[in-house]
């Protein structure tokens, strides 16, 4: 019987482990950063005054959220795109077009990864 609750016991911790393994790793998909938009810039059809944000990007959905005060202004998709080397900051790129700025994606700082905004974007919420 001793043998048998042991065994019990052993096979239940190593489930607890694996579980909190296993929702540290989903927990890692979503990354954030806080940024600066140093100009009123275009994200998916809305326009994100100049300011500080918060970004979140979740690497599983491909979802963009683009945060002030905790409240989503504007929300994209996106993808990873591997770099040649870590980025030694987080930097916000924009492509100009005519008078207004557009995101196109960022960098956070140590990835090996860029997140590119997907040309198509996706849900358009929210003004400042």
């Amino acid at each position: 019987m001793k043998t048998f609750l042991k065994s019990t016991f052993a096979a239940l911790m190593i489930c607890a482990l694996a579980s909190i393994s296993i929702a540290a790793a989903a927990k890692d998909k979503v990354r954030s950063e806080n940024v600066t938009f140093t100009s009123d810039t275009m994200v998916n059809g809305t326009l994100v005054k100049a300011g500080d944000y918060q970004m979140k990007f979740n690497e599983q959905t491909g979802e963009l959220l683009i945060l002030k005060d905790g409240k989503v202004k504007a929300k994209t998709t996106a993808q990873l795109q591997t770099r040649s080397d870590k980025a030694r900051n987080t930097s916000v790129r924009t492509l100009t077009k005519g008078d207004v700025a557009e995101l196109i994606g960022f960098s956070f700082n140590g990835s090996k990864q860029d997140v590119v905004v997907s040309a198509s974007g996706g849900a358009v919420t929210g003004t400042n």
